[in-house]
């Protein structure tokens, strides 16, 4: 975790390694898909992209975002 200044909440900071070739060839192998390397190329800009929500996903969500803070009990 690291320190924000300023701020008493902790963040984590979240980073993955880029992608490469070889790697995505692989994962793509484990799904079943056979493609050659010119589509696993083209694929591989979209990968970077996955990569990066999932780690947006696995960070931690602010304080403000917690759905009971946002709960509204009189019906309108």
């Amino acid at each position: 975790m690291v320190p924000v200044l300023g701020c008493e909440r902790m963040e984590r900071v979240v980073s993955t390694p880029k992608t490469d070739e070889a790697e995505l060839a692989v994962l793509l192998g484990r799904a079943g898909l056979k493609l050659t390397l010119d589509q696993v190329r083209a694929i591989l800009p979209g990968a970077e992209i996955f990569r990066a929500m999932i780690a947006r996903i696995n960070a931690p969500l602010p304080r403000e975002a917690e759905p009971a803070l946002t709960f509204d009990v009189e019906q309108k």
